[in-house]
């Protein structure tokens, strides 16, 4: 291996955006399920009605799963925007967890939503045309 060149045409010194804004959101998205996951685990859920849950807990997914999908193969404009305005619905989500978070993993879980809704924000409104 010592010695060899690489192809300069192979090595791209950014981490393309589009990847990156994609692996944020599932990341994003495995924090939400793991949260809900470990609440039910743990038997904290609330009670809440049927169609509540058949409309939020879907919905929220399906968005993550569009976000992804956009972030990947969207068109620049698109992607860059629909990134920076659905992130912000999700911060607000975020918050009223951890407003809401009365268990230690509940205050450190909801941490980490904010810091990947600012990491996407941050990689959605830096992203150029030349990345």
């Amino acid at each position: 291996m010592a010695g060899q060149s690489v192809d300069p045409n192979l090595v791209n010194s950014k981490v393309n955006r589009r990847i990156l804004l994609g692996a944020l959101w599932l990341c994003h998205f495995a924090l939400w399920t793991f949260g809900d996951m470990f609440a039910l685990a743990q038997q904290m859920t609330e009670p809440v009605t049927s169609t509540l849950i058949l409309f939020v807990a879907p919905s929220t997914a399906i968005v993550q799963a569009l976000m992804v999908l956009t972030s990947l193969v969207g068109g620049y404009a698109l992607a860059r925007w629909a990134n920076m305005i659905v992130v912000l619905a999700y911060l607000l989500f975020n918050i009223g967890f951890l407003v809401d978070a009365t268990e230690g993993w509940e205050y450190y879980l909801g941490a980490l939503y904010i810091v990947f809704n600012v990491l996407i924000f941050w990689t959605a409104l830096k992203w150029t045309t030349e990345d």
